[in-house]
C-alpha cells in the first residue's frame, strides 16, 4: 500500500505573547494549543547520503517536522512563509504548562512512530513495507511537500498500550504524545482500532528505510521542503490538501516509488535522515516558574 497522508504544513506566526514566550535571551515557542503546525528543526541526528552509503553520519541537521512541545526560537528575517521558514527551532522536552497537542508522526529515538493522525479504515490494518509519505499539498503551487518517508516494519494495538500504561515506551514519548491522546493514555480512555505503528530504520534493511529529507546547512533564509510537483505522472498524487489518498493509480511497486522519492531528495540537496535523538528535559521553564513563585 502506497499512501499520501497530509497534515497541515503551515507555521506559527511569530509573534510574543501569542505562542511565544520570551526568558532572559531565550525566545520560546510554547507548547502548541492550535491547529498542527510544521517547524523548521535543528536537531542531532544520523543520516546516510544515499543508497549504498553504508556509514551514516552524526551531525546536527537541519529539516521541517513536528514538534509540539517546546522549542527554542530564532526569528528570520520576512520572506514567503508558505514554503520558507519563519525561523530556526531547537527541541526540548518540558510538561510544565503541557498544550493539548500531540506529535505524530514521532521521528525521534529507535524509531519512527504513528499513532492517531486519520487513523480509520485502511490506515487501522497497514502490513510490513506499506509505504506512508507525510506531507502538505499546496494546490497554488502545484506541489506535495513531503517531511516524512514511513516505511511499515511493525505495530503495538492500542489497548496493548493502554494495558501496559505505555511501558515499552520512552518517557518523553508517552508524554508528548500517548498521554495526550483518548485512544491510548489519556484518562479515560476508550475503545478503538489505532495501532502504534513502528517503522522499518536504516539498520533494518538498507535497500528500503525511512527518513526524513534533512541538509546540512542553511542560508539566511533556510530552504524549502522536498517538494513533488502534483503535474508528475509517476506519482498520481491527489492535490487534495486535507486527507489521505491510496495512491492505487501509481505504477510503481511502493519499493520503486520509494526509489524514485531517494532521487529526488538527492536531486534537490538533501540527505537522508535515519535516526533523530529524544529532544532532553530543559529546567528552564522550572526555573522560571519557581522564580515567578517566589515573588
Amino acid at each position: 500500500m502506497k499512501v499520501q497522508l497530509n497534515h497541515p504544513g503551515s507555521q506559527k506566526p511569530f509573534k510574543l505573547g501569542s505562542g511565544y514566550i520570551s526568558i532572559g535571551k531565550n525566545i520560546i515557542r510554547e507548547w502548541n494549543n492550535d491547529i498542527h503546525y510544521r517547524k523548521f528543526i535543528q536537531h542531532d541526528s544520523y543520516f546516510v547520503n544515499g543508497l549504498g552509503d553504508l556509514s551514516p553520519t552524526q551531525e546536527a541537521l537541519y529539516f521541517w517536522g513536528e514538534w509540539e512541545g517546546y522549542s527554542f526560537f530564532k526569528p528570520f528575517s520576512k520572506t514567503d512563509y508558505r514554503i520558507l521558514p519563519n525561523g530556526l527551532h531547537k527541541l526540548f522536552h518540558s510538561t510544565v504548562i503541557r498544550g493539548l497537542q500531540n506529535t505524530d508522526p514521532y521521528i525521534y529515538g529507535e524509531d519512527f512512530k504513528y499513532c492517531v493522525c486519520k487513523q480509520k479504515g485502511q490506515l487501522t490494518s497497514l502490513v510490513l513495507d506499506d509505504l506512508i509519505l507525510f506531507g502538505t499539498v499546496l494546490p497554488k503551487l502545484g506541489r506535495f511537500y513531503i517531511d516524512t518517508v514511513f516505511v511499515i516494519k511493525s505495530h503495538d494495538i492500542s489497548s496493548n498500550v493502554q494495558m501496559t500504561s505505555g511501558a515499552q515506551y520512552s518517557q518523553v514519548y508517552k508524554e508528548e504524545t500517548l498521554e495526550q491522546l483518548n485512544e491510548y493514555l489519556k484518562t479515560p480512555t476508550f475503545t478503538n482500532n489505532n495501532r502504534v505503528y513502528h517503522s522499518k530504520t536504516w539498520w533494518d534493511d538498507k535497500d528500503y528505510f525511512s527518513f526524513v529529507p534533512c541538509k546540512l546547512s542553511y542560508d539566511n533564509i533556510g530552504f524549502e521542503r522536498l517538494f513533488i510537483e502534483l503535474s508528475n505522472q509517476t506519482f498520481q498524487l491527489s492535490s487534495n490538501p486535507t486527507g489521505k489518498s491510496f495512491l492505487s493509480n501509481c505504477p510503481l511497486s511502493t519499493k520503486d516509488l520509494w526509489k524514485e522519492i531517494v532521487r529526488i531528495s538527492i536531486e534537490q540537496g538533501f540527505v537522508l535522515g535515519i535516526k533523530f535523538d529524544e529532544p532532553i528535559f530543559n529546567n528552564l521553564l522550572n526555573d522560571k516558574n519557581e522564580e515567578n513563585g517566589s515573588h
